[in-house]
């Protein structure tokens, strides 16, 4: 009897209308991984609304619904949603966010699953070293590299580089960062507000605006941290590198089957 239930419980979720909206190639390849996976799915290359993503969500009647990883130019009307569907969203302002939450549908944000974090931050770390290579054409043995940041993406990046043999100091203000750094053997320096260097590659991974530095830098920076960027003031592409959205960019099939993983364990919740 506990298997009958458990069988009918599992033919429930699949038969759950998925429909995923973006025009990042991820959200693409999710929505065919998960069709794969006996989940019925579509996917919606759009980036806004329009009146033909209201006319397929009206047809289709998707029970989840996986918005763009940016959030989306307009929204989505609740009146088009059935009771019950879910939401998993990307980047979200809450503002965006509150016409659902009023009307009563479930939010979930796959940015903020635990998992699919650290996931990301694994393959934004290979292809930060991707983009290095083809950058500059040199090797990353016994190279020194500042990682600015002890978060999830400070970390991969970190463990990265060295296990290529690279020399890495980890940047940071919190002594719990320091800390856990100087663990794991890297060399350790504490972020001030005066802090500079004049030389060598640093890797920003804090979404703030606390370095500044002059054209007459031999520093080149390389920014894999989201808006605003790490620089108080504008500086010459040739010593700045803006490196985002990685793991799209190099792996969109491991980076879709991390947000496949990520939606099925959030659903199974």
């Amino acid at each position: 009897m506990g298997k009958r239930i458990a069988w009918m419980g599992w033919l429930a979720m699949i038969d759950d209308n998925w429909l995923f909206i973006g025009t990042d190639s991820r959200l693409a390849a999710c929505s065919e991984i998960m069709a794969e996976r006996g989940f019925t799915t579509r996917h919606a290359g759009v980036d806004h609304y329009t009146e033909e993503l209201g006319e397929c969500i009206t047809d289709y009647s998707p029970r989840q619904i996986v918005f763009p990883i940016l959030q989306m130019k307009g929204s989505i009307p609740p009146a088009l949603l059935e009771k019950g569907t879910e939401l998993y969203t990307g980047v979200a302002s809450e503002e965006w966010l509150k016409s659902f939450k009023e009307a009563g549908l479930l939010v979930n944000s796959y940015l903020k699953e635990e998992q699919f974090i650290w996931q990301n931050a694994k393959l934004t770390a290979e292809g930060f070293i991707h983009d290095y290579y083809s950058h500059t054409r040199r090797s990353i043995f016994e190279t020194h590299f500042y990682v600015a940041g002890f978060g999830k993406v400070g970390k991969a990046t970190a463990h990265a580089l060295a296990s290529l043999g690279a020399k890495v100091t980890v940047l940071a203000r919190s002594d719990a960062q320091l800390g856990e750094a100087s663990i794991h053997g890297y060399k350790t320096e504490r972020l001030t507000d005066d802090w500079g260097i004049k030389e060598g590659n640093l890797i920003n991974t804090i979404p703030a605006k606390w370095l500044s530095v002059s054209e007459s830098t031999g520093l080149h920076i390389f920014d894999l941290a989201s808006a605003p960027g790490c620089l108080k003031e504008q500086l010459s592409s040739e010593y700045y590198t803006v490196l985002l959205g990685l793991p799209g960019k190099h792996f969109p099939v491991d980076a879709a089957v991390a947000l496949a993983n990520a939606l099925e364990r959030m659903y199974r919740r």
